[in-house]
């Protein structure tokens, strides 16, 4: 037989099989020949082929009407994948599994799922693979995703095979991606797609199409967004690496779907993949162009982050050009939120590509952004935007901010001759409309061309940008002009201008006062650019010390006369002011409010002059922060200088020095005289060095100065005085005019003893100007005035003055006057003796005034002193006479003043010779005065070397600064030159004073000897220095208390001055070495004897060192005293340090163990300075080390550091907490270096037990646990894994320090809480929050999150041990706050310990804080969640014990909070055990606790609800009810008999029997219980269970009986408060039973108590509250009673008639309502029973007796119709209650017989007519008028 005849023959037994097979046999057989069947389809022979085809088409008709035929899907996929090259067998091996592949079980189909994922890869391009690839879509969900990071999840990658099958993994993954990105589109078109995906994905997605392979309502359909989803979690597995997961991921993030992009997020958070792989950057790129625009803005985001992106520049053009100006707008963002955010993103790219780009790349992409996002802007509208919303708005000034970065970076684009960018940006500063904000953003820009702009420019752009300056300096707001662009354009002038450029100081100067209003930042920014030494910083030229200044004569004319600032412009010239200038007035440029300006103009143009003149100097000024300070003190005080500046003067352009002066001169005219700032000051000061052909034609203009001089302003006249001086004395000036102004003078001064308010102002400047015209002409040489009889005139006035003046502002004006015409020798003797005054007394009166401490009347007497020559041969003379009045001022306690007196000591000793007079000379005169033999200054410097080894302290004192002013003023003279030696003698003999300034003195006195001798003088000096050290000579002494170093040092609380010679033997004997004194006092380079820094340089005693070896003991000491709390000796100790170590790292690293032992030593010593140093020292010595240098001492050095924290001396705490937090912030930092510091774990071992331990929380100092608590919350922030193993140990302490750092006062504020209004509850609610709320619980919360298995293992018994022995209420807080955090987010490995602490809160939450145990009921209920059952179960028994077995109801509130807690926070294991729960929270919601009650209630309407489940529990309910009927508590029985009743309520319409044969056994012990509060629940139960459940009594005789013997137990219950219910409930249950007649019983029983009720005469003997209480207990029985009464008439019963118990009724009836205590309710009741009786009676037929027409009137009677009393709703219910009385004699009930019949209605209509007669309610009426026509029938 042949091969095809042997196939077909196989083939054919199969289908033979297959179509004989019976339906439930066809799955066996299929199962193993369907494959192998298939399998024939590969056969060579078509027939074969067409056979299994045919075959195949019968299985699928037979599978068609048999659906659960489940056929071998896993045989299938096997083979389809081993014939990859078999289209036939792979086409039916699909078909057949996808027919039952949704049939099978979950495990299978997973099981499926390797196998589907292998060979994906090869098989890309066949039409197969995406029908797996969805089949494999569709078996996803049933794969469970281990949990992350679990081994589980580490292995699944094998365990699917992927990690040998590489190509498979990425091909899912790129899938998968797709998938993320595929949104379906319908209808379904040939050719279409998504944003994202190429037509070929998209029909591999949706299988070519397909609508209904995503649509879920279909049978094979998914859902695209759960399909994400499963998508994502399945990528977020160990099955993916992180580089295949990153595209999905990516695209995922920026999905519309919030479930789906917070997936992407936390996957793209968790990705270690690199942005800066040039492969993902690149294929981020391509893909860029085809994603939303959504996913755009996230590549964008993420290119952000990627340095590498910025090197594709064609793809960053494009992406750029896309996003603003697209080609097409088929995919844009919308508008909206989403344009928002893709162009935020797009801009923050541009601005990272402009920060991170290298300049070649940028050199091509700038230019071209830089375009686009100017076209953006003006596209929007420019400078006004057409759409002014806030988004808008911010994304505009984005577009700025990132212009401005791009622009920085390619400066040829910005530096052009044009300046467009810039021109384009300061008109969008100033015109810029859509917000008040956005100038931020515009300034911002420009602030980042400056850089492209640093001068020097080329002339063409410096002139370009000076015209650009200046417009926008000048331009003023209006129309168009929105905002200034001042701020900005100053800010460019001082950076992009030169400080000598005149264009940008003038700008400056607009700046600074060119408004009223100007804002303060374009002031600052004024200042700066005037200021060289800010210009210098601006500029970043810090490294030169000299800037270049502007030219003064052409700045001088440019400010004050019409020279143009820019040559051969008219337009700029224009803009200086913003008008054109005639050039008249040297105000022409300070129009308006730039008149401001005018002052700063001038003082900045002084400066500079004064700048230029020393820069000609061998010491030109340096420009450092003090430069103006500096230049004042060197103008007024140094004579060098000062001639430098003369000469100076005379090289300058004298016109332009005219014009300046002539400018200041107007500016202190201006005001009426009051000038304008510093314009005067400015004036004098130049005047007083200008060249005399300067001032000559300012001379003439002296007269304006007279109202300056009479202002009232003091400061005013001085100068205005001062100036009339200069000018009014020059030879220029006509006598005649100086004549005429002293008359005027005089004039004005005459009535100088009478004067006050302005007048004495006028003559306090009279008496000025008078002084400084005098002595200024005797300068000038000008006998023709100096010898006028005026003059004589004026001196006696002055003199006279003198005598007699007692204002001080005159006093003061003549002292001056008289000190200047005495110093300019105008004054003579023989003019004193002219004078009614003699020299002693004038002498006598300034002696008095001096000893006042007044420096005016010092100084005239100084002055003085040069009107008298050298007495000879007398012993006392005028001269001698003012030496010895300066001499007793060594008694005046203000130093300042001593400095004046030393000063007229030089003047009355030297005269002329004197530099404080040469100084004085301001005008342009060779000056010859008065000169002194050398014997008076040689006598005066004898007394003062004297004065200076005096004992006495204030003469002391005085002599040293007297010394120092005579050496100062007259150190050039011979006398003083010649005994330098002996006052360097002095001055070292005062360096051991105590007072600071005397020791400030002496060393600059050192100093100031030493400058003032000549070469050989200065060895001499140095060798007799070196030698008082060294012992060499004996020429000068040092005690043991001579301060050697820098003075200031303040002395100690010992007497003992730390800097002191004495301190250096202290040192040596400290090191134990004396041979370091002499080596030590080498080293004291920074000696108080050479104090100042010129001096050490200039000695050079660095040099002077010792060149024997130095004993390394020394270093540890001296490296303290670098840290000593006085300054001076830091300063000088760091001098010693620095002279004596060249190599500071080397040496501290030598010697690193020495000092770091004396220091640990010396932090405790006993002086407060060592201590205190020494914690400096230790911050200094570690910050920056090795940590190995100090591992061994850390433990150390924390503990000194915790002990000097509380230190008695708070200089010393503060030094201390200064070491502590340098030792915090190293281990923070070397904690937060994580798993990568190797010394994190060292020193976290070494410091956490010390911080934890007593000497650190535990600490009894406050500052010690709070820098503690501080230092460990950083740590536990900062910590991550390398805390792990302190985590058990410091959550321990955590804990325990929530009660120890609670606020004090607690405890006062629970005993004084009523009295602020609180109560405990709040209160334990304040201190539950705070702790919640407390930085501790976070940082406990931080060590939490750490926590791993072994870890946990060891927590858990600290975690036990705190809980147990914690007594703190927020300790206890924090714990149950610990608890539930490790159940809600570490509940993974908690688990374990669930159970245990379960068992623990079992003792915890019976705590008598209540919101404690409610904070351990709350944890329970979380660790419910995790508990095993049985653990559970306890917890369920545990609160019932509780509840069952409480004393009080604390403990059934602690059942309460648990069992809601449990309900809460674990219902699903509490909805597992209801059975459990359920009956008992229906028990307890009865309790009678109000607190309880409600929340066993809100825990039952929570999870239960409806009355159903109470009959589902009925039997467990009523079995526990029963139980607690036994209980020996009352509490409990009350509650289970409440329990029974509400069990019986919620049977419903009808109880069954079986119910109710359950419930009676439990309802009759509950009766049987004892009369409590709400017993009457149970007598309502008891109601509806004899009504609703008739057949439990029915049918049995027994149960009837007790039920009987029950309701009348019950009423005769002695309770007055019960017996109401009692009798209504007997009422109701004679009604029921209707078997019997319970009428005489009940009578019997009612009629007892009512009549006791109604007895007037019984005595009461209650209290008034009883009583009322008593009178309702009766009223409301009687009303009972009346009601039960009617109630127990059997009115089905036939025989007897009910009728036959009226008259007994009435009986009984007739007392009670003539009783004063029936009530409006008895009555109420009363008239609704007789209506029901009635009503009854007449619809039931009765064997009719004898006549009861008597009967029923009594009982109408009884209604008292006619009476109309009570309410409508009563008058009605009577009315309606007769209408039946009425109907019933109509119906016979009484009798049928006639006689009778017409009397009884008679009376009846009667009765009614009375009432109706009355009655006004319309509605009554009615009923009446009803009544009447029943009487009438």
């Amino acid at each position: 037989m042949s091969t095809e005849a042997k196939e077909l023959e196989l083939v054919g037994k199969v289908e033979m099989r297959i179509a004989l097979a019976k339906d439930e046999k066809l799955e066996s057989i299929l199962k193993p020949y369907l494959a192998p069947l298939l399998l024939k389809l590969a056969s060579e022979h078509v027939s074969v082929r067409n056979k299994v085809v045919s075959t195949c088409q019968h299985i699928k008709i037979r599978l068609a009407g048999n659906q659960d035929i489940v056929l071998p899907v896993a045989a299938l996929l096997k083979q389809y994948k081993e014939n990859p090259e078999s289209s036939m067998i792979r086409h039916f091996d699909l078909m057949f599994i996808q027919q039952s592949v949704g049939k099978l079980s979950s495990s299978e189909q997973m099981s499926l799922l390797p196998t589907l994922l292998h060979g994906l890869a090869a098989d890309d391009e066949k039409l197969t693979c995406a029908t797996v690839f969805n089949l494999f879509l569709r078996l996803l969900p049933q794969l469970r995703v281990p949990l992350r990071g679990s081994k589980e999840d580490i292995e699944l990658r094998h365990q699917l095979g992927l990690d040998d099958r590489l190509e498979d993994a990425k091909f899912v993954s790129q899938w998968f991606a797709k998938l993320i990105l595929l949104s379906v589109v319908r209808p379904a078109v040939p050719g279409v797609t998504c944003p994202g995906l190429t037509v070929r994905e998209y029909e591999f997605l949706t299988l070519n199409g397909k609508q209904e392979t995503w649509d879920p309502t279909a049978s094979e359909g998914l859902n695209l967004t759960q399909t994400k989803i499963t998508v994502l979690n399945f990528l977020a597995s160990g099955a993916f690496t992180d580089e295949e997961r990153f595209l999905p991921a990516l695209f995922a993030s920026g999905d519309p779907n919030s479930r789906i992009s917070s997936l992407g997020d936390d996957l793209l958070k968790r990705s270690a993949v690199s942005v800066e792989d040039s492969g993902i950057v690149e294929n981020l790129f391509q893909l860029y162009f085809t994603l939303k625009p959504a996913l755009q803005t996230r590549v964008l985001i993420l290119l952000t982050k990627s340095a590498i992106s910025t090197t594709f520049t064609s793809q960053i053009v494009k992406i750029v050009q896309e996003g603003i100006q697209p080609d097409d707008n088929t995919n844009v963002a919308a508008k909206g939120l989403e344009t928002v955010k893709f162009r935020n993103a797009l801009f923050n790219y541009m601005n990272w590509v402009s920060r991170i780009g290298t300049p070649s790349d940028l050199g091509l992409v700038a230019p071209r952004l830089v375009g686009f996002l100017r076209a953006y802007v003006e596209d929007q509208g420019w400078p006004i935007p057409y759409e002014r919303s806030s988004d808008a708005a911010s994304l505009r000034a984005l577009a700025y901010e990132t212009i401005g970065s791009l622009a920085k970076t390619s400066p040829s684009m910005v530096v052009e001759p044009t300046l467009s960018l810039v021109q384009w940006l300061f008109r969008s500063l100033t015109e810029e409309g859509s917000s008040d904000s956005i100038f931020v953003s515009i300034e911002g820009a420009l602030s980042s061309l400056l850089n492209a702009f640093a001068a020097p420019l080329s002339q063409e752009l410096r002139d370009a940008l000076r015209l650009l300056l200046l417009k926008y300096m000048t331009l003023e707001e209006g129309d168009s002009i929105v905002r200034s662009a001042r701020f900005a354009t100053v800010r460019w002038a001082n950076r992009s201008l030169e400080y000598s450029d005149t264009v940008g100081r003038w700008i400056d100067i607009l700046a600074l006062s060119g408004r009223t209003d100007e804002r303060s930042d374009v002031v600052e920014e004024g200042k700066k650019g005037l200021d060289p030494y800010w210009y210098r910083l601006l500029n970043s030229s810090s490294a030169s010390t000299t800037v270049s200044l502007p030219q003064w004569a052409e700045m001088v004319k440019v400010f004050f006369s019409s020279q143009t600032l820019v040559e051969n412009s008219s337009i700029a010239n224009s803009m200086k002011t913003g008008m054109e200038v005639d050039g008249v007035s040297v105000f022409g440029n300070f129009p308006g409010s730039k008149i401001n300006a005018f002052a700063p103009a001038v003082n900045y143009c002084r400066r500079i002059l004064l700048m230029g003149a020393l820069e000609k100097t061998d010491t030109p000024l340096t420009i450092d922060a003090d430069w103006e300070r500096q230049l004042d003190v060197l103008f007024r005080s140094d004579k060098e200088s000062r001639k430098a500046m003369k000469d100076h003067l005379r090289t300058v352009d004298s016109d332009a020095l005219h014009v300046y002066l002539t400018a200041a001169f107007e500016g202190m005219l201006r005001n009426d005289g009051n000038g304008l700032q510093d314009c005067g000051k400015c004036f004098y000061g130049v005047a007083s060095i200008a060249p005399s052909s300067c001032i000559e034609p300012l001379a003439g203009r002296a007269f304006e100065l007279l109202p300056a001089i009479k202002s009232n302003d003091i400061a005013t006249r001085f100068l205005a005085a001062q100036a009339f001086g200069i000018l009014a004395s020059h030879p220029a000036f006509e006598v005649a005019s100086v004549q005429k102004l002293i008359s005027t003078f005089l004039k004005d001064i005459k009535p100088w003893s009478s004067a006050v308010g302005a007048e004495a102002n006028k003559i306090h400047g009279s008496i000025l100007a008078l002084g400084h015209l005098l002595s200024r002409s005797s300068y000038y040489g000008r006998s023709d005035i100096v010898g006028d009889s005026l003059v004589l005139d004026s001196i006696m006035q002055l003199l006279e003055i003198l005598a007699g003046a007692r204002d001080v502002s005159t006093k003061e004006a003549v002292f001056s006057a008289v000190g200047q015409i005495s110093a300019s020798g105008v004054l003579t003797i023989g003019q004193i003796e002219q004078s009614s005054l003699k020299a002693e007394y004038i002498i006598k009166l300034l002696t008095t005034e001096a000893k006042k401490g007044n420096e005016k009347a010092i100084s005239a007497l100084g002055r003085l002193g040069l009107v008298f020559d050298e007495s000879v041969g007398e012993t006392e003379g005028p001269l001698k006479s003012v030496l010895s009045s300066l001499y007793e001022l060594h008694e005046l306690k203000q130093a300042e003043v001593h400095f004046s007196i030393g000063e007229a000591f030089s003047c009355a000793s030297a005269c002329w010779l004197s530099d404080a007079l040469l100084l004085s000379l301001d005008v342009d005169a060779t000056y010859i005065g008065r000169t002194r033999p050398s014997r008076t200054l040689e006598s005066l410097l004898e007394k003062l070397l004297q004065d200076c080894k005096t004992t006495k302290p204030s003469l002391k004192k005085a002599s040293g600064i007297w010394l120092f002013c005579l050496i100062q003023y007259c150190g050039h003279l011979s006398e003083i030159q010649a005994r330098l030696r002996e006052c360097q003698g002095a001055f070292m003999g005062l360096l051991s004073a105590r007072d600071e300034l005397v020791q400030e003195t002496a060393s600059r006195g050192l100093s100031l000897v030493y400058e003032q001798g000549d070469k050989e003088v200065r060895e001499k000096l140095v060798k007799d220095l070196v030698a008082s050290f060294t012992g060499t000579s004996t020429q000068l002494k040092v005690d043991e208390e001579t301060e050697l170093f820098e003075p200031g040092a303040l002395p100690t609380g010992e007497g003992k001055s730390i800097t002191s010679y004495k301190d250096i033997i202290n040192l040596a004997n400290e090191v134990g070495d004396q041979g370091l004194v002499y080596k030590f006092m080498s080293l004291a380079s920074n000696a108080a004897t050479w104090s100042t820094r010129a001096a050490f340089g200039r000695f050079g005693l660095s040099n002077i060192l010792s060149e024997s070896e130095v004993d390394p003991k020394i270093y540890p000491k001296l490296y303290r005293y670098r840290f000593d709390p006085n300054l001076n000796v830091q300063r000088s100790m760091n001098d010693i340090w620095n002279a004596l170590v060249k190599d500071s790292s080397a040496t501290i690293n030598l010697y690193f163990d020495e000092i770091m032992i004396d220091l640990l030593k010396s932090i405790l010593g006993k002086e407060w300075r060592t201590r205190q140093a020494s914690c400096a020292a230790i911050s200094d010595l570690i910050q920056g080390r090795e940590f190995e240098k100090y591992e061994k001492y850390l433990h150390d050095i924390w503990e000194v550091a915790f002990k000097v924290l509380d230190d008695i001396k708070g200089s010393v705490r503060k030094a201390a907490l200064a070491l502590s937090m340098a030792l915090a912030g190293i281990l923070v930092r070397q904690v937060e270096a994580g798993t990568s510091s190797k010394h994190a774990q060292a020193m976290l071992k070494e410091v956490l037990p010390f911080l934890l331990s007593s000497q650190g929380l535990e600490s009894s100092a406050k500052e010690v646990r709070g820098f503690a608590t501080a230092t460990v919350l950083k740590l536990v922030t900062s910590g991550g894994k390398a805390l792990l193993p302190f985590i058990p140990n410091l959550v321990e302490q955590l804990l325990g320090l929530l009660s120890t750092l609670e606020m004090e006062g607690v405890d006062y504020l629970y005993l004084r809480a009523a009295h602020y209004n609180l109560t405990e509850e709040k209160i334990d609610n304040a201190r539950t929050a705070a702790v919640s709320q407390s930085p501790l619980m976070e940082a406990i919360e931080r060590c939490l999150d750490l926590l791993d298995e072994p870890t946990m293992a060891k927590f858990v018994p600290h975690l036990e041990n705190v809980i147990k022995t914690t007594v703190g209420m927020p300790s206890k807080i924090g714990c149950s706050g610990v608890l539930v955090s490790l159940a809600t987010r570490h509940s993974f490995i908690f688990r374990p310990y669930a159970d245990q602490f379960l068992k623990m809160i079992e003792k915890t939450v019976l705590d008598r804080n209540n919101a404690v145990s409610a904070a351990y009921a709350r944890a329970a209920g979380y660790l419910s969640r995790l508990a095993t059952q049985k653990a559970l179960l306890r917890l369920a028994t545990y609160s019932k014990e509780q509840y069952f077995s409480a004393e009080d109801e604390s403990r059934r509130q602690v059942a309460a909070d648990i069992i809601y807690s449990v309900s809460k926070f674990a219902t699903d294991r509490f909805n597992e055990l209801s059975s459990v729960f359920y009956p008992f929270i229906f028990f307890s919601k009865h309790d009678f606790d109000e607190h309880v009650k409600a929340q066993f209630e809100k825990i039952w309407s929570e999870n239960v609800g409806g009355s159903r489940a109470v009959l589902l529990y009925a039997g467990e309910i009523t079995s526990l009810s029963i139980d607690r009927l036994e209980s020996p508590r009352w509490t409990i029985k009350h509650t289970a008999a409440l329990t029974i009743a509400d069990v019986i309520m919620s049977c419903g319409p009808e109880i069954s029997d079986a119910n109710a044969t359950l419930i009676w056994p439990a309802l009759e012990k509950a009766l049987a219980l004892k009369t409590f509060e709400g017993k009457e629940k149970v007598l309502s139960a008891f109601v509806k269970l004899i009504k609703d459940g008739k057949s439990v009594w029915e049918n049995n005789p027994t149960i009837a009986g007790q039920t009987k013997k029950i309701a009348i137990r019950e009423a005769k219950r002695n309770n007055d408060a019960y017996r109401p219910f009692a009798f209504s409930t007997l009422g109701e249950y004679a009604e029921q039973r209707t078997d019997i007649n319970m009428f005489s019983e009940v009578a019997e029983i009612v009629t007892t108590i009512v009549n006791d009720l109604l007895d007037e005469d019984k005595m009461d003997t209650s209290s008034e509250g009883a009583k009322t209480s008593a009178k309702d207990h009766e009223a409301a029985t009687i009303t009972a009673a009346v009601e039960a009464l009617f109630r127990s008439l059997n009115i089905k019963s036939l025989d007897p008639s009910p009728v036959s118990d009226l008259p007994a009724l009435l009986t009984i009836l007739t007392p009670i309502l003539a009783s004063p205590k029936c009530v409006i309710a008895t009555k109420t009741t009363l008239y609704e029973r007789v209506k029901a009786l009635f009503d009854a009676l007449r619809k039931r037929t009765y064997t009719q007796g004898s006549s009861n027409y008597a009967l029923v009137q009594n009982f109408f009677e009884i209604l008292e119709v006619q009476r109309g009393e009570g309410s409508e709703g009563v008058r009605i219910k009577r009315a309606e209650a007769a209408e039946m009385v009425a109907e019933a004699l109509r119906g016979g009930v009484f009798s049928l017989h006639t006689a009778g019949r017409s009397e009884c209605r008679e009376r009846m209509k009667t009765l009614v007519g009375e009432g109706l007669r009355d009655e006004r309610s319309p509605v009554v009426r009615v009923v009446l008028e009803r009544v009447l026509r029943v009487l009438e029938d």
